[in-house]
């Protein structure tokens, strides 16, 4: 027969199952699955079976509150992690500051793109945590302002960048969309041609491929050719429609006013501007290693997508002085305070020499001023600080116009896209070159160059 249980250790038990059930009651609110064997609860507990034995007293209000209060951090402590974001005061995602202002540091950013844009910048170049830091962007807000009010083509993206330091002033509309860049990527090869010293703007080239075929190798003595609509060879490179052809040597200056692709072919296939160097000057320059931009003799033409941001930033190199800085979006994060924790490093790449960069941008401005169609017109003047190239893709899918504007770059790209994101010509034509370029593009490019202007 069992031994019949002391009295007072009854009282005792009695007392410890009261306590028991005070706490799971305390914390029945709290949380559905309480651990009362955790270390935290067993403590605590502990510590007030031991203060009512010396006391001799039973726990008043007072300690009810300690008690809760104490527990309660055992209890968050040893509760499943899926009760964690509802029980755990002031939780907060690393990933997301207090506050994105713009660059003048007082100004909030609201949430969408522009705020997105800054966020997916410091997740690829902060690795910190970003919990209660306020984010101060490069975005001017007057330049934003004035960009994206003129963004009155339907699906034209903008990119305004300070080639003094890559500093990102505004986005608009589709800036990260990837576009065909067609002669846009004449002044990148021309830089690099400049760069060798054999060449300069008034260095002359044939205009007809016809009449003096291109070769892929020295020595070969089959031309590059080219199959036409209904399988007819033609001599590579194809022109233009709208390019006039005669067996004439024109200038590099006059051949990037025409927007003529021959002299640019020669000039990538010559001894001294093998594919392969050219190809590592792109994306030095600033070009995304998209898998369209590749090593072959149609690198000239541009066949390469881009997006408005990345020819900003290449035509950025170009606008100061041959040296590249990838584009900052973000300028400091603060702290506590106002104190600042961190700041991009400052770093710049030298792709070019100042004396190439230069040759290049007195091109873009006689491109400006040349036979480019009638969208740039109103920006034609003799500021020898302005200069820009307007291109658009063989089958119209994309129209640009990226130039210098002081030390404002500004990139246009204009496309249209169909219900399956697959980019459709924007005109009947289906044919590219400077004047359709132009004449889409340039509009928009003209508008915001003059807001930019007028808001200093």
């Amino acid at each position: 027969m069992k031994a019949r249980e002391p009295e007072n250790n009854r009282n005792r038990n009695r007392r410890g199952d009261a306590l028991e059930n005070e706490f799971r009651a305390m914390f029945a609110q709290r949380s559905e699955t309480v651990r009362v064997t955790t270390a935290p609860y067993a403590a605590v507990r502990q510590r007030i079976i031991a203060a009512r034995r010396k006391r001799r007293m039973r726990v008043g209000s007072v300690g009810v509150a300690f008690a809760m209060a104490v527990v309660g951090i055992g209890v968050w402590a040893t509760v499943p992690s899926r009760h964690q974001s509802a029980v755990q005061p002031g939780t907060t995602d690393p990933h997301t500051p207090a506050a994105i202002f713009y660059a003048d540091g007082r100004t909030p950013i609201p949430s969408g793109p522009l705020q997105d844009a800054a966020l997916n910048w410091l997740r690829t170049n902060y690795k910190g945590n970003l919990s209660g830091l306020t984010v101060v962007t490069t975005f001017d807000q007057g330049v934003q302002a004035a960009a994206t009010a003129k963004l009155t083509a339907g699906d034209a993206g903008v990119a305004v960048i300070d080639d003094r330091n890559g500093a990102v002033l505004a986005l608009g509309g589709t800036w990260d969309r990837p576009l065909p860049i067609a002669d846009l990527m004449k002044p990148v090869l021309l830089a690099a041609a400049f760069e060798g010293g054999r060449y300069t703007p008034q260095s002359t080239e044939p205009l007809d491929a016809q009449t003096h075929p291109l070769y892929m190798a020295p020595g070969s003595n089959e031309p590059l050719v080219y199959a036409t609509t209904g399988n007819q060879l033609r001599n590579w490179p194809p022109e233009s429609p709208t390019t006039p052809i005669r067996d004439v040597d024109v200038t590099l200056t006059q051949a990037a006013q025409m927007g003529a692709n021959e002299p640019f072919a020669r000039l990538e296939l010559a001894s001294d501007m093998d594919l392969t160097s050219f190809y590592g000057f792109t994306t030095r320059a600033g070009m995304a290693k998209e898998s369209n931009l590749m090593r072959t003799a149609s690198l000239v033409l541009g066949v390469t997508q881009q997006t408005p941001l990345a020819m900003a930033s290449v035509y950025a190199t170009l606008g100061d002085g041959g040296v590249h800085r990838d584009p900052l979006m973000v300028g400091q994060l603060l702290g506590p305070g106002g104190r600042v924790v961190w700041t991009p490093p400052a770093t710049g790449t030298r792709v070019t020499s100042a004396n190439s960069a230069q040759q290049v941008t007195e091109v873009l401005h006689a491109a400006l001023l040349g036979p480019t169609g009638t969208g740039l017109a109103s920006l034609q003047t003799g500021d020898a600080s302005t200069g820009a190239m307007a291109a658009a893709s063989a089958e119209e899918t994309s129209a640009w116009v990226t130039g210098v504007d002081s030390h404002y770059v500004v990139s246009v790209g204009i496309s249209s896209e169909d219900e399956k994101g697959r980019l459709v010509p924007l005109g009947p034509d289906k044919h590219g070159g400077l004047d359709v370029g132009s004449r889409i593009a340039g509009p928009t490019w003209s508008d915001v160059v003059r807001a930019v202007r007028n808001h200093g």
